[in-house]
């Protein structure tokens, strides 16, 4: 049974101050909770947001001076006139004493700087903007402000009560009563993060198969369908962990979108969309469905939409009748807030099919805000509370809801929908931002319909294709965001599967889903951060340059983990080719894309082919992954491993690893690995400190390899003293130097991982190698764009042919690479006079010359 979160409301008596009808409560040096009751009677239950309020004592002082009471913490300064009742902007006040910038805050202090939170839902934008209203979506108030602090007001928010082992929400006694969290961090906001995560819980981690590729479509799906929809992604090369499984698992009857023919049942709702008995003509064995997807390692979530409680048609109705009381025959209504309702519903109902096989819910509640039998209870939170907790009491595996934002608080039940977006540039223009900015309130794990999920309203029949490019750079982004799932409506019109595109299409689909499986471990080491820190995986720049405007103006723009910064493409190219501009904070930065090290604190302009995503890694970050054969992370231990190695620096991180599906994280059940590097041009060291901790089937021995793209040729590697030699392909105790990304790539023979390990290479240093990928990449697909344009069956000429092919011929004679080079410059700079003088149209000549001319700059 797993371990529920810690709550406990009652702080140290040490960091609480009581005088008279105010009590004030050091929670951390720039964390002070202000409570004001007429009886004195103040609450020390956990509430919706703040549900551990037992941390350290910070260091504080408390006096009277001149009938104020006075605190001071290291940041901040509280002063309230005793017995002078409610707190108001003349009795009240805290200033800063050390953050910038300073502030002297009192009650109705104006916010002007708020950077923002989330909002429940994108149902039916497009971008920001709603298509029915043109209003704006509203991303409300999130901890961090420019101003340097934040209040919460947490007076009318409901508590739990100390009944075990599921305490239940209730109203607080007092209607008056104050209860305000004022947080002071001056521009720190990673330490207002951090402390908002102490006392309102921290940022679970999801299981790892969660990291991996989700398929889903709101089709109704037969198991024979879903079958060979598993085989078609396998055999056309893509991974899968997770396979979500709309609505139409259940009966459906009745249902209709067309208000001409809705049925409503007897609580008001649309017949068809609440269901829990599975659809037998669809799946006529759903136990024999669900154990066939669990023997090839991928998870199923199914669809719940509950606001129908339990109809009579449901397999479980007479039980759950009876044990209601219900002998009319009519629906047992739904009601989150009744105790009764929800232990039968769980145990008579969903249990049932979570014994089936189902592996977790989506919980897609849509219907009205609040509970009817606790008015101001928000049904979207407490349902997401009830699933999720139930989960961790009810079986080993880790905890894990799908679901929409219910709110303050709803950060500690993990991944959120975001809804039916429409289709187009702008909605995913949009996403980057709103992504981003969620982690203002520890929101970090929003899950988009990735590609979109429907055509804007009144598109023609012959208009509703999916534009390819969208898809590629929507999948792009979802590849670098928290959770990966394509999605979309149930549309004949609308298909992603990959293999109905192109080959070129379905090649960069399957590439850029292999590259997420590649970063899993990256991924899922800043899913430990999360926890800890409270800084989810996917921040804005701010966190890290606060003092910066460019950072705040750059809202397509965020880092993914510490160590990259991704500026995903979010608008249409020309023949596939985008001109973004970036900003690059402080620092030196290695562009993935180009091969080159880059000097930061400035705005760059660079051009993006279709196959290419705006990535840039801190010079000298090392980045773990995974082998590039992975392709279920339900089945890696950690026993394979790649450490990626970014020129230009000195770099000290950690790699965390964990059994993947348990709540053993929250404990003591995982290790880290500390890993240290420093690289030049001349030389690179990488050393791989022992394992520390342990975790169920943590394998003993590892296979790694170490990798130093844009590398010069090695002329010395040692592997703990010993020397390597180079093989031409990629062999334990060899070193292999690969030509398409200029990669030195040492595979070391397997060893203990409580061992360490200590990599060492000497470069021949040559400083061509700077962004000689992007000139390869590029003059080869110019030449490859050439030969569809070439005059037949006149033949390329020589040094056309051999520029295209710089990558294969390093890979044949890697020991030429020096000279290989000097030919490829030579080459290159007669190739547009060699198209000149041939019998190519005037018009592709000119092109030939624009794209050559991009590739010099």
């Amino acid at each position: 049974m797993a371990k529920p979160a810690q709550m406990e409301g009652r702080a140290a008596a040490a960091a609480t101050v009581t005088r008279g009808q105010a009590r004030f409560t050091v929670l951390t040096s720039g964390l002070i909770r202000m409570e004001w009751s007429p009886a004195a009677r103040f609450v020390d239950a956990p509430s919706q947001v703040f549900i551990d309020r037992d941390q350290p004592v910070p260091r504080f002082t408390s006096i009277v001076e001149n009938g104020k009471l006075v605190i001071r913490t290291d940041a901040l300064e509280l002063r309230y006139t005793l017995d002078s009742g409610r707190f108001t902007a003349a009795n009240l006040s805290i200033r800063s004493r050390t953050l910038k910038p300073a502030f002297d805050w009192r009650p109705g202090t104006p916010a002007t700087g708020n950077l923002h939170g989330t909002a429940r839902t994108l149902d039916r934008y497009s971008g920001d903007r709603q298509v029915d209203t043109g209003k704006r979506l509203d991303l409300g108030d999130g901890l961090l402000s420019r101003d340097g602090w934040h209040v919460v007001d947490d007076s009318s928010s409901f508590v739990f009560d100390d009944s075990r082992p599921s305490p239940w929400v209730q109203k607080r006694a007092c209607g008056e009563c104050q209860d305000l969290y004022f947080f002071g961090y001056g521009h720190d906001y990673i330490q207002a993060l951090g402390d908002y995560a102490k006392v309102a819980g921290r940022q679970p981690m999801p299981p790892r198969f969660a990291f991996g590729y989700w398929w889903s479509r709101y089709w109704n799906y037969s198991d024979s369908e879903l079958r060979d929809l598993v085989g078609d992604l396998d055999r056309s090369g893509f991974p899968l962990d997770v396979l979500v499984i709309d609505m139409d698992w259940h009966r459906t009857d009745d249902l209709s979108w067309d208000p001409r023919y809705v049925v409503k049942d007897e609580v008001g709702e649309g017949v068809g969309w609440t269901g829990y008995s599975w659809n037998r003509s669809l799946f006529p064995d759903p136990k024999r469905f669900l154990g066939w997807l669990e023997d090839r390692n991928i998870k199923a979530t199914l669809n719940l939409h509950p606001a129908s409680g339990i109809p009579p048609r449901e397999e479980s109705y007479a039980a759950f009748a009876k044990t209601m009381g219900v002998t009319d025959g009519k629906a047992v209504p739904f009601e989150g807030a009744d105790r009764r309702f929800v232990d039968n519903w769980f145990k008579l109902t969903l249990d049932p099919l979570t014994a089936q096989g189902v592996d977790f819910w989506w919980l897609d509640w849509q219907q009205w805000p609040e509970s009817k039998l606790m008015p101001g209870l928000s049904n979207t939170w407490w349902l997401n509370h009830l699933f999720y907790t139930h989960m961790q009491r009810a079986n080993a595996n880790r905890a894990l809801i799908y679901h929409r934002w219910g709110g303050l608080g709803n950060h500690r039940y993990q991944i959120g929908f975001s809804g039916d977006t429409v289709i187009n540039w702008d909605s995913l223009a949009y996403q980057p931002y709103f992504t981003a900015t969620a982690s203002n309130v520890l929101y970090g794990y929003w899950s988009h319909d990735i590609g979109g999920h429907m055509f804007a309203d009144g598109t023609p029949a012959d208009q509703r294709n999916l534009d390819p490019e969208l898809y590629v750079r929507w999948t792009q982004f979802g590849a670098f965001s928290p959770i990966l799932r394509t999605h979309s409506a149930k549309d004949g019109n609308l298909r992603k599967e990959p293999w109905r595109f192109s080959p070129e299409i379905l090649k960069i689909l399957r590439e850029t889903v292999a590259q997420r499986y590649r970063l899993a471990p990256y991924i899922y080491t800043a899913s430990r951060q999360a926890y800890d820190s409270g800084v989810s995986i996917m921040r804005p720049l701010y966190y890290a340059w606060p003092d910066r405007e460019e950072a705040y103006a750059a809202r397509g723009q965020y880092m993914f983990g510490d160590d990259m910064l991704v500026a995903p493409v979010t608008k249409a190219g020309r023949d596939g080719v985008v001109q973004t501009s970036i900003w690059l904070p402080p620092g030196q930065w290695y562009d993935t894309n180009r091969g080159e090290l880059i000097a930061g604190d400035r705005t760059i302009s660079r051009d993006y082919l279709l196959n290419e995503i705006p990535l840039f890694v801190r010079a000298g970050a090392v980045i773990p992954m995974n082998p590039p054969s992975t392709k279920n992370l339900q089945q890696i231990d950690g026993g394979e491993l790649v450490l990626q190695v970014a020129p230009g620096g000195t770099a000290k991180t950690r790699l965390y690893e964990d059994a993947g599906n348990d709540e053993g994280y929250r404990d003591s059940a995982y290790s880290f690995t500390s890993l240290t590097s420093t690289r030049d041009a001349r030389s690179a060291t990488l050393t791989v400190h022992p394992r520390t901790g342990s975790y169920p089937g943590m394998p003993t021995k590892r296979q790694t390899t170490v990798e130093f793209p844009a590398a010069s040729l090695p002329t010395r590697v040692t592997v703990n003293g010993t020397p390597y030699t180079r093989a031409e392909t990629p062999r334990p105790g060899h070193w292999q130097y690969d030509g398409d990304s200029l990669t030195a790539r040492i595979v070391v023979a397997p060893a203990s991982a409580t061992a360490p390990l200590n990599v060492s290479v000497t470069f021949a240093p040559d400083p061509r190698i700077e962004g000689l990928t992007y000139r390869m990449k590029r003059t080869a697909a110019a030449i490859a764009w050439l030969k569809e344009h070439w005059p037949p069956p006149e033949p390329l000429p020589d040094d056309l042919s051999l520029a295209g092919q710089l990558a294969r011929l390093v890979d044949y004679s890697p020991e030429r690479l020096s000279a290989l080079v000097s030919d490829f410059d030579r080459r290159s700079e007669r190739l547009v006079a060699l198209v000149q003088a041939s019998r190519v149209s005037p018009a592709v000549k000119v092109e030939f010359a624009g794209r050559m001319a991009l590739i010099a700059k």
